[in-house]
């Protein structure tokens, strides 16, 4: 007969006390957030915690540009 042990079987020690990593979640699909200066719209998620922009550059044309999700920061309380 085998006797109950108070000592934790091999693998499942320290499990309970572990914290886990703040992990970044896309911003939604849409979303109007800060990039550097610019203000950009979310467009769409893509692989690698990215995240597919699209902004205006100074002559008004309209581009697209993959960008880390953890450069996009959420607006403050105006537009521009």
């Amino acid at each position: 007969m085998i006797e109950n042990s108070s000592r934790p079987r091999k693998g499942q020690a320290g499990r309970a006390g572990r914290n886990r990593r703040n992990v970044p979640a896309c911003p939604p699909i849409g979303a109007l957030m800060r990039y550097g200066e610019r203000t950009v719209r979310v467009v769409a998620e893509t692989n690698g915690q990215r995240a597919i922009i699209e902004s205006v550059n100074e002559d008004g044309l309209a581009f697209r540009s993959k960008v880390n999700w953890l450069s996009l920061a959420a607006l403050d309380n105006q537009l521009f």
